[in-house]
């Protein structure tokens, strides 16, 4: 009998696999066997990994990658949290294991934004008579990216919430605190980090900070370096192997 994870794996692979008239019944899937996981499903115990301040500020636990895919647990420790960062072009889910976090998100291309952007290329011709260029994606090529984005959800999330998820435009840009203490989630992406996105180029993780406010929950956000505050190490993975049996499993 598969296990939770290894439930959780499967059904990842074929939404990430299966056709446009079905991904969105199998994203639905997915989220749903994901809502069923608990800590105890990856072997995890997040006093384990709680640092009382010391080390990094979050930790990563690699449960799986592959080309289409990566999973694995993030430990935020208290009053710690990843910086608002990007999703180029990719899925997201995550399901809280432990403690409590604060998601703040941001959609982008939304008619909001679109309106932003075109009309500040309108301005742009009217002032220079030559025509602006507004990057929606990252381009490692270029320093000092702005990108507009729509603030969209500041929510609490803990054990009993239903997964988040984002996509290639909603919720695509995102921070995460713990709160009241440390906190841990299973990440789901598709596709990974540092694969490629047709006639663009490879995917990477950029960071921002907030720029200006051009309309109420409208933000110019500006491209920045990692933060300097900011950094992770690794723990080993100790929860069953999900890829497992994974081809038995997928012919039953």
């Amino acid at each position: 009998m598969a296990s939770q994870i290894q439930k959780v794996l499967k059904q990842a692979l074929l939404t990430f696999t299966s056709k446009p008239n079905n991904f969105i019944s199998n994203l639905d899937n997915l989220s749903q066997i994901l809502d069923k996981t608990v800590a105890e499903d990856l072997n995890f115990d997040i006093t384990a990994v709680n640092k009382d301040g010391e080390g990094a500020p979050v930790t990563y636990i690699d449960v799986y990658e592959d080309n289409l895919l990566t999973m694995g647990i993030f430990v935020v420790q208290k009053d710690k949290k990843l910086p608002l960062h990007n999703h180029p072009e990719m899925y997201g889910l995550i399901k809280v294991l432990a403690g409590k976090i604060r998601v703040i998100s941001y959609s982008i291309n939304t008619p909001k934004t679109i309106e932003v952007d075109t009309r500040s290329t309108k301005d742009a011709n009217t002032q220079t008579g030559s025509s602006t260029r507004i990057l929606l994606m990252p381009d490692r090529n270029a320093r000092k990216q702005l990108i507009t984005a729509e603030l969209v959800s500041n929510d609490i999330v803990g054990v009993e919430s239903k997964p988040c998820i984002l996509d290639p435009n909603k919720r695509n840009i995102h921070e995460i605190h713990s709160v009241d203490g440390p906190a841990a989630f299973i990440d789901i992406l598709a596709p990974p980090y540092n694969t490629e996105i047709p006639g663009v180029g490879i995917r990477y993780c950029s960071y921002y900070s907030i720029l200006s406010n051009v309309l109420p929950n409208v933000f110019r956000l500006q491209e920045i370096r990692n933060p300097s505050w900011y950094w992770t190490d690794t723990l080993p993975y100790l929860g069953p192997n999900p890829a497992a049996n994974l081809k038995e499993e997928e012919m039953m």
